[in-house]
């Protein structure tokens, strides 16, 4: 039986999930709430559209050969793994893949059960508008389990290969919460700057932003540190600055929720800092900075 790759949501990341499964044919169903906008087109790096395929609203029940895939925002993980609880067979493997922290804490709630898995992306993606994302940036996706679990290790190479089809290349990480740690703090430094300034990502590249770059990384790499998780903080802003670079012309994600109204994930990245800070004692003045003017938004 050949797999198929259910994908939640209309965000961009979801978008160009589904249009990798289109071009590797591989069965998809692109799932959206009833009455909520979906995705109809996806603009590729080479300017060629994919025209999206959308399931029927009402599905009733996943089975063991279907992926979960839950590309949505972190406010919204939590609710839609109660939602999918009793819909998906214990053996149906789900992929949480956000950005920010807390997704581990959420599976082990909801679905302690079923074989999880955390995916991370530097691809760069942009909503045109409420029906077509455009492809603005190649990167590569890392992949690892949310908790150990038997059927996750068996299923290991089945799903990354089948996540290599969507939104390749895909690296497995045994360490994944150090890859998402990693990602934490290139979200952390530069999300709300960004977002704060109104600017690209690339004007973080301005001298004036690299104190400010310099503390974020310093404050997140030793509450990592706090938490268990070895970040390489002497070439730390160098990694953010590298991202500055090779992101240039894109607008963040916090951007552009901020730009429009709506919620940011401000509570997974710099909350999630200052929260596990808090609780190591450690004292991170930048990044509650940061999160209170987002806050305050």
């Amino acid at each position: 039986m050949r797999w198929c790759m259910n994908i939640v949501g209309s965000g961009a990341i979801g978008g160009l999930c589904a249009a990798g499964a289109q071009h590797a044919n591989l069965p998809y169903r692109a799932i959206v709430r009833e009455h909520s906008n979906k995705l109809r087109f996806v603009e590729g790096l080479d300017g060629t559209i994919t025209h999206l395929d959308y399931a029927e609203h009402d599905i009733a029940k996943l089975g063991e050969h279907d992926v979960l895939i839950l590309p949505l925002k972190a406010f919204q993980i939590g609710d839609a793994l109660q939602q999918w609880q009793k819909r998906i067979n214990k053996a149906t493997p789900v992929i949480l893949f956000h950005n920010g922290m807390g997704g581990t804490e959420l599976a082990t709630t909801w679905l302690p059960d079923n074989p999880v898995f955390l995916a991370t992306t530097s691809h760069g993606a942009l909503k045109l508008n409420a029906d077509t994302v455009k492809h603005t940036g190649m990167g590569s996706t890392m992949l690892g389990m949310a908790f150990s679990h038997p059927l996750a290790k068996k299923l290991q190479p089945v799903v990354t290969a089948l996540m290599e089809a969507c939104i390749g290349p895909v690296t497995w990480r045994e360490d994944m919460q150090t890859a998402l740690w990693q990602k934490l703090l290139i979200n952390c430094a530069i999300n709300p700057l960004t977002a704060l300034e109104n600017v690209k990502n690339g004007a973080l590249a301005n001298p004036q932003y690299r104190a400010t770059l310099q503390l974020v990384c310093q404050e997140v790499c030793l509450t990592a540190q706090a938490c268990g998780v070895q970040l390489d903080e002497e070439n730390a802003l160098e990694q953010v600055l590298a991202v500055v670079r090779n992101t240039a012309e894109n607008y963040s994600s916090m951007h552009q929720d901020i730009a429009h109204h709506r919620p940011s994930e401000i509570d997974a990245i710099n909350g999630y800092v200052v929260q596990q800070a808090q609780k190591k004692g450690i004292d991170v003045p930048v990044n509650t900075r940061l999160f209170l003017a987002i806050k305050a938004l």
